[in-house]
């Protein structure tokens, strides 16, 4: 039976109806009011669109169904993204073994070509100081980029206009999406880069840590390199 001490806290004036919003007010002050009336959600039905009229409880339940399908895709989408994860953590934790028991650049490259294609992904190593006309990146020209992208982070991930491309890829892909790396501790050495045919692959929130461990694994080894060049010399 209704509870008329209840029934009498509705904001109800003697001539005026209750509104959708008084009764609503009245459900949300009062949660537990179905469960000292039970029989009213078998009772109340709510119309629906392909099933005609339905009970709250129904309501319920179906609610609760596809909160859960929802919770499911969620967890799928998390799992997925954990095993992507752990085989993107062994490509390049191979890739960087790898590099450490390399001697120069040249040995360098052979690896990031196979972990390039490994990811599908092209990619660039330039450095401004090299002698190889196919490793050198004039280091006046970079700057312009380095102030447009680089000032306020460390990584840049997205696309590039046409110019700023080339100048890091002798063919980069049409409407791509890149991610630049400057190498260097103190001074900038060199740039890495990958560029991927998708527009979106590469986007601003994506995590870099991967990327960013194998560029400072890089600097340290190309710094390496020389510095045992001029104590042999």
């Amino acid at each position: 039976m209704t509870d008329v001490s209840q029934l009498d806290e509705l904001p109800v004036m003697a001539d005026t109806p209750l509104t959708d919003q008084d009764v609503a007010e009245f459900l949300r002050s009062h949660p537990d009011f179905f469960n000292r009336q039970p029989e009213l959600l078998d009772e109340l039905q709510v119309s629906h669109s392909e099933r005609g009229a339905v009970s709250l409880v129904e309501i319920q339940f179906d609610r609760l169904r596809h909160r859960v399908r929802e919770l499911e895709g969620e967890i799928g989408s998390l799992i997925g993204s954990a095993r992507k994860n752990s085989e993107l953590f062994e490509i390049f934790a191979r890739a960087q073994q790898k590099l450490f028991q390399t001697h120069n650049i040249y040995q360098a490259l052979s690896i990031l070509d196979e972990l390039s294609n490994q990811l599908g992904l092209d990619y660039t190593l330039r450095l401004f100081d090299s002698l190889d006309d196919e490793l050198y990146l004039e280091r006046r020209a970079f700057e312009s980029f380095r102030v447009a992208h680089l000032s306020s982070r460390p990584v840049y991930l997205g696309r590039l206009r046409k110019q700023e491309s080339e100048l890091l890829f002798h063919e980069p892909p049409h409407l791509g999406s890149f991610v630049v790396l400057p190498l260097g501790l103190e001074r900038p050495i060199g740039v890495l880069s990958f560029a991927s045919n998708d527009g979106g692959h590469f986007q601003p929130s994506m995590d870099t840590l991967f990327v960013e461990q194998l560029a400072l694994i890089l600097t340290r080894l190309i710094h390496h390199w020389e510095y045992t060049r001029e104590v042999f010399d």
